[in-house]
């Protein structure tokens, strides 16, 4: 596929989700190409947590062509996940004003609990909407919801935090990639989706002390409300994706919470 628009690079699609990343080639030259990724990526590039932006323009199907430097690096694996240079990087971004200042400039968009029931029904299954108790949970979780959600300070989100999205280049930078789901929420709703993925209840708080999260009564109830919501999301990914076991253990972990 060629991209005439941008001095003749040839594009050739990588993986992901989205059907929109490109690795663009010219003579000796490669770059990282995404079409239609956020105008946040500037932000995120000056601050060093993604490779450097290069250039975006505007092709002539209106679409925003963004090309970052291509890095050589290894993506980490599930162990990495309690590394400290991954917490670190994490809170580095949720405790940023600066990224939170530009997030709200660009798009504005504040996902609160609400919203994030919202984004699970939307595309959901037929089956999973049927399913009696998971929207039994869904009830419970909209019951809960009190001021206690509404009065904690919200962050930059990733919203996808996967050992996928990390990036360790040559030169050991770290570097977290793939920002399409990003908002502007509690940062516990950011945390237990990766916790979720990674390591048993009784792990947790060896993380969240590594992370130094404050632990109230506030603490353990958003916890848990954030952790059950994203095992919701699991459960949509891995049906539509069918990826039976996962979704077993997940479903299994779910249970778990719920029920304590």
């Amino acid at each position: 596929m060629a991209f005439k628009e941008k001095e003749d690079w040839q594009l050739h699609p990588i993986g992901g989700n989205t059907g929109q990343a490109y690795m663009g080639v010219k003579s000796n030259e490669k770059v990282f190409l995404k079409r239609n990724t956020s105008p946040f990526i500037a932000a995120l590039s000056a601050s060093g947590i993604t490779p450097k932006l290069r250039w975006t323009q505007r092709t002539y199907s209106g679409d925003i062509l963004t090309a970052q430097d291509w890095t050589e690096g290894d993506l980490l694996t599930k162990e990495n996940m309690a590394d400290t240079e991954v917490i670190k990087l994490i809170k580095d971004i949720h405790d940023s004003t600066y990224l939170l200042n530009m997030l709200r400039f660009v798009e504005g968009n504040v996902c609160r609990p609400l919203d994030l029931i919202d984004l699970y029904f939307n595309d959901l299954a037929p089956s999973l909407q049927n399913h009696q108790f998971f929207n039994q949970v869904i009830h419970d979780l909209e019951d809960s919801i009190d001021d206690d959600f509404y009065s904690v300070d919200y962050v930059v989100c990733h919203g996808d935090l996967n050992h996928n999205n990390f990036l360790v280049a040559a030169d050991e930078q770290l570097y977290l990639v793939d920002w399409d789901n990003v908002r502007v929420a509690d940062p516990l709703s950011d945390i237990t989706l990766l916790l979720v993925q990674y390591f048993q209840p009784s792990e947790w708080m060896d993380w969240f002390e590594a992370y130094d999260f404050t632990v109230t009564d506030s603490f353990y109830k958003r916890v848990r409300w954030y952790s059950i919501i994203n095992c919701l999301f699991l459960i949509k990914q891995y049906f539509n994706e069918n990826r039976h076991h996962k979704l077993n253990e997940i479903v299994l972990l779910l249970k778990s919470i719920y029920e304590q």
